[in-house]
């Protein structure tokens, strides 16, 4: 993957798994809502200063939301921040590809 460019959509790794429950509480509080399940499915992921990586979440059954979430550079403490985050319905069918970041950045950044 080249630097600006985003990857192939793939299955989401344990990686990817894992920085999804970080932010789980993030994404909650910027929907304001309790999701029954958090299921990272599917990623790809952008390298720019730190890595983007954009996110189909299943939230239940039948219901997707698209997140993106970036992870700084280790020199700024290696810190994952929920950038945006898009509600689908019917099977996730949005394209997992970049998105601009409109989350209000005062909000908790990941569960501890």
């Amino acid at each position: 993957m080249r630097c600006g460019g985003s990857s192939e959509v793939k299955p989401a790794d344990a990686e990817v798994k894992e920085i999804c429950q970080k932010i789980k509480g993030a994404a909650e509080a910027h929907a304001a809502k309790k999701f029954e399940c958090f299921e990272a499915v599917e990623y790809c992921s952008q390298m720019v200063a730190g890595t983007n990586y954009f996110v189909k979440i299943k939230v239940k059954e039948g219901e997707f939301i698209h997140v993106r979430i970036y992870n700084t550079l280790p020199c700024y403490g290696n810190e994952l921040i929920l950038h945006g985050l898009l509600h689908h319905h019917e099977g996730g069918s949005g394209p997992i590809d970049y998105f601009e970041a409109h989350i209000n950045l005062d909000l908790p950044k990941y569960d501890d």
